[in-house]
């Protein structure tokens, strides 16, 4: 049996053996891996039983829209803080932008953003409305011709990326990426501290 055919049916047999991975350490749950569903009622049951005071999300490449405005709306609701610890994007991000504050730790921690697309990885066209609406809302001072700007790219493997330090466009996965002159997560709006 080739690896490929294991992993397939790993995925047949087990089809939430990849779902995002949620522990709680005292006031602190740490969410990491994609986002497949089911994450939104998982950290509602752990905040309505624990005292949360902070969503730590690391290494999420992203997933399924819906729970990620999901999850980032209920992070609000509840006054939490959000922290990033290595990759948090796409849906992910939504998340992130839930906290009361919101920061990326270290220097190499990122949020990416982008647009909801299908399945083909095409931008939904519909969903932009929505998103340049939602955005804002949570975090009010963002750089509207940046929020512009991502939720217009067209494949889903294009990418807005922002660091402490800097921030970055693009176009093809991490390759082919520009420098945004001047900008960073702290003057594109998005994080608090």
């Amino acid at each position: 049996m080739t690896n490929t055919m294991l992993v397939t049916l790993l995925m047949i047999a087990c089809p939430y053996a990849a779902a995002m991975e949620i522990t709680v350490t005292g006031t602190t749950v740490h969410m990491s891996g994609p986002v497949v569903g089911g994450e939104c009622d998982k950290l509602k049951q752990i905040i309505s039983t624990s005292q949360i005071n902070l969503v730590v999300l690391s290494n999420s490449n992203g997933g399924n829209a819906n729970t990620g405005y999901c999850i980032g709306e209920t992070i609000r609701k509840h006054k939490i803080s959000t922290s990033i610890e290595g990759f948090c994007l796409s849906s992910c991000s939504r998340m992130w932008l839930g906290g009361v504050t919101r920061k990326l730790e270290g220097d190499d921690s990122t949020v990416g953003l982008h647009g909801n697309y299908k399945n083909s990885g095409h931008l939904i066209d519909e969903s932009t409305t929505r998103l340049r609406a939602w955005i804002p809302r949570f975090a009010p001072d963002v750089d509207v011709a940046l929020m512009n700007q991502w939720t217009e790219l067209f494949y889903s493997k294009q990418m807005m990326y922002f660091y402490n330090k800097r921030a970055a466009l693009c176009l093809n996965g991490r390759n082919d990426c520009s420098n945004i002159r001047g900008k960073n997560v702290f003057n594109a709006g998005l994080a608090t501290q």
